[in-house]
C-alpha cells in the first residue's frame, strides 16, 4: 500500500514541515530566522521535494517567494495532514484538541472573550487560539489550512470557503459625558476624534460619509485598532466611532453611545468561515462550528 510514495527517496515528514514553514513566512531566510546552516537545510529539502513529485513548489519574489499552484496545493495537504495527525495524538494521550480562530482585535474583545466560559463548558476537550489578523490574512489561512475558523465580513468569503451568519456589526459615535456639543451629523464635526488608522475600507467609508455630508472630521489621534480608539475615547478627551458592541465596555468609562442615521453605511454582515475540506479531515471542528455559530454573536 502506497508503495509508490516510498520507493524512492525526497519525501519525508520533515521535508514537509520544512516546506510549510517557508511557505508560511514566506521565504526561507524568514523561516530560518538568519540561521545560515537552517536556510541551507530548508533549500536543499524543498528542492528534494521538487525533484520527488517533478514540479516546481516555489519561486523567486523579490525577497521571498510565492507558490506555484502545485505548491499550494501541496501546502493546503501537507497542513491537512499534521493538522490530523496532531488531533490523532492529543486524543491518544486525553490530552485538549487545538482549535485556531483568526479575525480583528475588536471581535477577539468584544466578541469571542465574553463567551469563552460558555465555549470551555460545551467544548470541554478543546484549547482556543486566537489570532489578531487582518481580513485578506483570515481568508489565505483557511485556504492553505493554518486556520480552522475565521470571523470576516461576509462578502470576503468565497468558494470553496463555506460561512455561517454571525449578525451584522453596526457603528454607534461614542463620545464621553461633557463634551458633547452638538446633536446629528454635526456632532461629528464639533468632536476631536480618535479613529481607526490606515486606509482599510472602513476609513473610505467614513471619509465618503464626510463627503457625502459635507463635514470636516477634526480626527486628532489614529490607533492600529478599534480597542485601541476605545481606550483613547475612555480616557475622556476625544470620541470616536466604534463598534456598537463597545458599549459594555465604554459604559464603565462614562461615555455616551449615540446612534447616527449617517453612520448606517459603515454596518457589515458578519459570518464565521471555515475550509470544509478541514471540517471533513478533523472532525472536532464539526461540533466547534456549531458551537461557535451559536455563541459567537454580533
Amino acid at each position: 500500500m502506497f508503495s509508490e510514495l516510498f520507493s524512492e527517496g525526497g519525501l519525508s515528514f520533515d521535508r514537509l514541515r520544512s516546506f510549510c514553514l517557508v511557505a508560511q513566512a514566506g521565504g526561507v531566510t524568514k523561516a530560518a530566522k538568519g540561521e545560515a546552516s537552517k536556510q541551507t537545510l530548508y533549500s536543499r529539502q524543498i528542492k528534494e521535494l521538487e525533484e520527488f513529485f517533478g514540479v516546481e513548489l516555489m519561486r523567486r519574489n523579490g525577497r521571498g517567494i510565492v507558490l506555484t499552484n502545485a505548491g499550494t496545493r501541496l501546502n493546503a495537504l501537507a497542513r491537512e495532514c499534521f493538522a490530523s495527525l496532531l488531533d490523532f495524538k492529543s486524543e491518544c494521550k486525553g490530552r485538549p484538541v487545538e482549535i485556531v480562530l483568526g479575525t480583528g482585535e475588536s471581535i477577539i474583545d468584544w466578541v469571542l472573550l465574553p463567551h469563552l466560559a460558555e465555549v470551555r463548558e460545551r467544548l470541554p476537550n478543546v484549547r482556543l487560539r486566537f489570532l489578531n489578523l487582518t481580513t485578506d490574512g483570515v481568508v489565505r489561512g483557511l485556504a492553505d489550512g493554518a486556520l480552522d475558523f475565521g470571523a470576516v465580513r461576509r462578502d470576503a468569503v468565497s468558494r470553496p470557503l463555506q460561512a455561517a451568519p454571525l449578525g451584522v456589526m453596526r457603528y454607534s459615535l461614542f463620545v464621553p459625558h461633557g463634551l458633547r456639543k452638538a446633536d446629528g451629523p454635526k456632532a461629528l464635526e464639533a468632536l476631536p476624534m480618535a479613529a481607526l488608522a490606515g486606509e482599510g475600507s472602513f476609513r473610505r467609508q467614513l471619509a465618503a460619509i464626510a463627503a457625502k455630508h459635507r463635514l470636516r472630521l477634526n480626527i486628532e489621534i489614529e490607533c492600529a485598532s478599534f480597542p485601541l480608539v476605545a481606550r483613547a475615547v475612555s480616557e475622556g478627551r476625544v470620541a470616536g466611532i466604534l463598534p456598537s458592541a463597545a458599549a459594555v465596555e465604554l459604559r464603565r468609562a462614562e461615555v455616551e453611545e449615540i446612534k447616527l442615521g449617517v453612520l448606517d453605511s459603515l454596518k457589515r454582515e458578519i459570518c464565521l468561515a471555515w475550509n470544509p475540506r478541514m471540517v471533513k479531515i478533523r472532525t472536532v471542528l464539526g461540533k466547534a462550528g456549531e458551537v461557535f455559530s451559536q455563541l459567537f454573536r454580533v
